[in-house]
């Protein structure tokens, strides 16, 4: 009996021994390393609004059902379809983020490329992106390095894209499609501030393909040609059927446009800019964008802004045409002086007699083509908004109520879109 007894005194010992050393053990040892950290940016992170995204499985068709995320972006570029759909979009780490709405807003599709066709700067409507509908849209993505400038196209609201060689490793200038078949592409090259080397191309197919219908390399002043000449620098190209087309000029003083009747191959030029008083005195008049209203494409305008260099300020006017171009009227906007970050920012109009212009933290109406001008109410959002994002990218109203206004703060790297639905009165973050 005093044997077992001692034995299991032994096996008491040993076990109270076991578990000092492993109380010691444990109190002496290194704390766990902590996890490194990731590097530190650089720079700081591009931010924008909180957007809901809708799977791509749902083929951007919101439904209960639909799977829906949240993810921050910044945008640098937008574009409206129409009252309900848009596209907006920017490049993040060289890849083209972009996304649609068919519903203002509340759901949104991402719509992007494949991340494999990297982008070094930020595309622009009308240079390197259009969409004829919500379904058929083109990117450009331009040349660098040994990387050559390729098409891409959808015709089914980005769903899936499809790749196509473009000739011409130059600058794009202009991109325009009067259908989804029919488009044209115009590049340029040994460009300064009032001249460009220009060449046309066409695509019958889509964009599948593209020939060579016009290039002025050997434009020659004193001789009779059917080119657009050297002088004057692109600032947009529209074309109302596969043979009627225009483009404007940008020369330094008046603007200039051509007009062709037989899909670009041969241009002449149109009707002369008359000098007006408006425009004395000013270092610089600036040719704007030239947009078409309405499905017919035969009203439109151009924003003419006279540049002051010392004052730092641009006055804007407009031209105003009512038979696609072929003829102009100058139409002096009423509008003060705009100076600071924002001068450029030019009015919208949305017909040959609605507009809007933003100046400050207002925005103002016109109905009588900028005869009277009308102070809209403040709207506590777009004032807030604007102190937080003080530079205005791009306003654009699509229809009578519908509009977007995407502001930003350059140096925060950081951007936000704004809608109204009631003509300008009051604005929602998107």
């Amino acid at each position: 009996m005093a044997a077992k007894t001692s034995g299991y005194t032994f096996l008491r010992v040993g076990f109270m021994l076991l578990m000092t050393l492993l109380i010691l053990s444990a109190c002496s040892s290194a704390p766990a390393p902590e996890p490194s950290q990731p590097p530190q940016p650089t720079e700081a992170p591009e931010e924008g609004q909180t957007i809901t995204v809708i799977t791509p499985d749902a083929k951007n068709v919101d439904n209960e059902n639909a799977t829906k995320y949240q993810i921050q972006t910044r945008l640098t570029d937008f574009r409206l379809l129409n009252d309900a759909a848009g596209i907006a979009w920017g490049v993040t780490k060289n890849e083209l983020r972009m996304y649609m709405t068919l519903n203002n807003g509340k759901t949104w599709a991402n719509i992007s490329p494949s991340t494999n066709v990297q982008f070094l700067t930020n595309p622009v409507y009308g240079k390197e992106i259009f969409f004829t509908d919500p379904s058929n849209g083109w990117i450009i993505r331009s040349a660098y390095g040994t990387t050559e400038t390729v098409v891409l196209r959808t015709t089914d609201g980005g769903h899936s894209w499809k790749i196509s060689a473009f000739p011409d490793s130059n600058t794009i200038s202009s991109i325009y499609f009067s259908s989804p078949d029919s488009g044209w592409l115009m590049t340029s090259w040994d460009a300064s501030s009032t001249k460009e080397s220009k060449a046309l191309y066409a695509t019958e197919d889509g964009g599948a393909t593209w020939n060579l219908v016009m290039q002025n390399e050997q434009y020659n002043p004193n001789l009779p040609n059917n080119t657009i000449p050297l002088a004057g620098v692109t600032t947009g190209m529209l074309f109302r059927d596969p043979s009627r087309g225009f483009v404007a000029l940008q020369t330094g003083a008046l603007p200039r446009t051509f007009m062709t009747r037989d899909g670009g191959s041969s241009w002449v030029a149109g009707p002369d800019f008359l000098v007006n008083e408006s425009f004395a005195g000013c270092d610089r008049v600036l040719t704007g964008v030239p947009e078409f209203f309405g499905e017919d494409r035969t009203g439109g305008w151009m924003s003419a802004g006279c540049q002051l260099e010392k004052e730092g300020s641009v006055t804007y006017s407009g031209y105003f045409t009512a038979n696609g171009g072929e003829n102009w009227k100058f139409v002096s906007l009423g509008r003060p002086a705009v100076s600071g970050i924002n001068r450029h920012v030019v009015p919208d109009f949305l017909n040959a007699q609605t507009g809007w212009a933003l100046e400050g933290n207002l925005l103002y109406k016109t109905v009588n083509q900028g005869q009277t001008w009308s102070a809209l109410p403040a709207s506590s959002v777009l004032q807030s908004k604007l102190l937080e994002y003080p530079e205005v990218v791009k306003l654009q109203f699509i229809s009578s109520d519908v509009g977007w206004l995407l502001i930003e703060k350059e140096e925060d790297r950081r951007s936000i879109l704004l809608q109204t639905t009631n003509g300008g009165v009051s604005w929602r973050v998107m």
